[in-house]
Formats: structure tokens, sequence, C-alpha cells
């Protein structure tokens, strides 16, 4: 098959686990004889790119905080505008790829930042086939003006687009209708996984006659995207004060915020609790070896993360929180632990583990064991194929041509700038 895949971002350039997923996808896909492009944004630092991934999107970039927080209020509208719904010249060169690649199937992945809502309706309009790959709520996301689903935004959507949608849980399905989305065509449910060789599983668990060794981790450490590090920071302040100190808290990362360093030294927990900086994912990955938790407060609203999946299959057992869209493919007691998200919610299953009411061996064993049957892309990858497949054989009756496309995105970005800005210029 030629399928076009489109991503808001491309590792190297990266912002965590949706591209990653991508990438990897992209490769297996490439390894199983498919011809495979990617189009995607601009890099936001110089990095390579092999001929196969062509970077011409522009990125409108909404998760730089200090700019947003900063600028006028239209500008954040325009802003927005632009990432979530139109931005013409994403459409011109989607147009520019679908005439020079002419795929079967288009994968869509993030659309975020690059004004998805636009690039969805110009496949619909040209009858392009599309799966969809939902790592987050990204169809609410879109139809936002303000932080507020627009209803007639989110109508249209479920008028108009049917097609093949992955999603990683259903939570996230139910999530997305919670926001007045109810997706259309086929949904299929296949959850995130691990790629590539997988660690040996560890041949000694903890048995309570050393130090608990626990570790956390997100590609960014800060308020503005929680993964509630601080949650887990405050637990360990919780043992502390119990009079439990042998353990230690490992938490790796970009940290952009000094609230969880400042947290940290209020506590006075330098001795237990550390922030490591970041590693490479194939480093990270290889560091869960050493340690016996993987701790995991997630978002909120996660829908299904990559993390606690890469940590398992050496046998490091996930302490995730309840609320966690991974909650919905593992069993509490049985491949990992769950625990309400809160501080004391993972203080007291620390507690639990420190005290020795909690065997983490028969528990990491059978961790490491579901995720390399069940969640090993090797396994996932064929549902996949038969999804693109299947949506590539879609017909293309009814389609319209490029120029309509391109002149109604004009239009549409016209309107909508005018429409933003009018009320500031009265």
């Amino acid at each position: 098959m030629k399928i076009l895949v489109i991503s808001n971002l491309y590792p190297p350039d990266a912002l965590g686990g949706y591209e990653m997923g991508c990438r990897q996808v992209v490769e297996n896909l490439r390894a199983r004889g498919h011809e495979v492009r990617v189009l995607t944004t601009a890099p936001r630092t110089p990095v390579a790119s092999p001929p196969h991934v062509r970077r011409t999107l522009r990125l409108t970039d909404m998760w730089v905080d200090y700019h947003m927080s900063r600028c006028a209020t239209v500008t954040q509208l325009l802003d927005e505008s632009e990432s979530h719904r139109i931005n013409a010249f994403n459409v011109h060169a989607l147009l520019a790829e679908l005439d020079d690649f002419e795929p079967d199937v288009a994968y869509v992945w993030m659309l975020t930042g690059i004004g998805g809502l636009g690039l969805m309706a110009a496949l619909h309009h040209l009858r392009v086939p599309w799966v969809w790959h939902l790592m987050d709520d990204v169809p609410a996301t879109l139809c936002q003006l303000d932080n507020r689903v627009v209803p007639a935004l989110a109508r249209e959507i479920e008028r108009q687009l049917r097609g093949h949608t992955i999603a990683c849980s259903q939570q996230l399905v139910d999530e997305i209708e919670r926001r007045g989305i109810r997706l259309q065509g086929e949904v299929e449910i296949v959850p995130n996984w691990v790629a590539g060789p997988i660690p040996p599983l560890r041949s000694e668990f903890y048995q309570g006659d050393r130090p608990l060794r626990i570790v956390a981790s997100a590609a960014h450490i800060d308020r503005c995207y929680d993964k509630g590090m601080d949650l887990l920071i405050k637990a360990a302040a919780t043992l502390r004060d119990q009079g439990r100190e042998n353990f230690s808290l490992d938490i790796f990362g970009q940290v952009n915020d000094s609230f969880y360093g400042d947290l940290i030294k209020t506590n006075h927990l330098s001795g237990l609790v550390k922030l490591r900086g970041s590693l490479k994912q194939a480093d990270l990955i290889a560091a869960y070896q050493d340690y016996d938790i993987f701790a995991f407060p997630a978002r909120l609203r996660e829908p299904c993360a990559f993390a606690p999946l890469e940590a398992a299959p050496s046998g490091c057992v996930t302490v995730m929180s309840i609320l966690s869209g991974n909650s919905e493919w593992l069993v509490h007691g049985v491949h990992c632990l769950k625990v309400p998200r809160t501080s004391d919610g993972f203080a007291h299953m620390f507690g639990e583990i420190l005290d020795g009411r909690v065997d983490l061996e028969p528990i990491g064993r059978r961790g490491a064991l579901a995720v390399r049957r069940d969640f090993h892309l090797d396994k996932l990858l064929p549902r996949i194929e038969q999804i693109l497949t299947k949506a590539a054989r879609q017909t293309r009756d009814g389609a319209g041509t490029t120029d309509e496309v391109y002149r109604l995105a004009l239009l549409a970005e016209k309107l909508t700038s005018i429409l933003i800005q009018e009320p500031y210029c009265a």
C-alpha cells in the first residue's frame, strides 16, 4: 500500500509518546514492504530527515506557554484558530503531497498545531480514504474556541467525517463523546505498545532487604502539562513523616518548572527524591531494570500511556492511577497495582510494599508476560494493517477537486480571521 502519514510533529522533533509511536509504526510498516510517506512540519530545531519524511507543513506552536500566557487575547484566539481549525498554507501542502504521491490511504495522527479540521475537511472533500489514530481527544480539541467545544463544529464533524478510527482505549472514545462528538464510521480499540528488542526479565525482585527503588518519568515536567509528579513528591514526604526512609524516588524528564525542585527542598527530601533530567527513550527503558516500581500518577485524563508498558517487560511493577486509560488493559493485583490519584493513595501503596504486605515478584512476572505477549507492536501491527487495507478499499465516488479545496480553505481562513478580530476592532 501507498500510505500518507500526517502528523504535526515527527521525531526527532517530538513532544512525547504520540509522535514516538507514530515513528515506530511508520518504520514497521516500511519494513513490511509498504510505501510510506510522512507529511509533517518544519522542525523546531535542526534535524536530519530521511527522503520519505516531508517537512513542508507549518506549525502553530500552542505548547509555548510563555508566549500563549502573555500575548493579547485576540492573538491567542487567532493562533488557536490556525492551530485547530484552518491553515490554508498547510491545506496547500497536503494537496501537493496527494497529487505527487497518490496514496491509497491517509493515516492521520496528531493534528493539533497544523489546522487539523481543515486537513480532515480536505481529505473528506476529495474522498481520500483515511484512518485516524487517536491517542488523545484530538477531535474535541480541534473544535475548541477559547478552550470550549463549539457545538456547531462538533455537529459538523459528526455529520461529515465518516472513516476509520483507531483509539488507544475505550476511555478515550467515551471522553470524546462526553465532550460532544460521537465518532462516526468504524472505531477500533488498539492499545499502545512496546516496540523493538525486549529487555530481559530480572532474576531478583524486591524482598524488603534493601531500599525500595521507585522511578517515574514524563517527557516534560511542569504544571502546564500536569503528570502528577507533585503527588509522588508529597507521597515521599508522607512516607518520611511516617518514619519510612528506606526508599528512593527518581524522576526522569525535562524539568520546565522550578516548582518541583522547590517542593523537594521545602519538604527536605533531597536525600530521597531526585530530579534526574531527560534520557533517550532506549536508555530510559534500559534504566527501568534498576527499579522495583514504576510510579504512574498520569494526567487526570490520560488516554493510555507508553511508559508503563515500557517499564513492565523487565519486571518493574507499575503503581498507576486508577483514572489512567492504561488501567482498562491491566488487572489490579495481577499485572499492576492501582491506586487513587492522590498523594495519600500512592503513599499507602508504597507503605504496603515496604511493610511486606504486597509481594512484587508474582505481579512483576505476570505483568512482564502480559506486555510481551499482548502489547508488543509486532503483535498489534497486523491489526493496524488490516484497518488501513479496509479503509483503502473505500469508494472515491463524488470526490471534489483540489482547486475547490484550496479556494474553500482560503475563504474559511479569511472569514475566521475576520470573525475573531471584529469584536476587538469595534
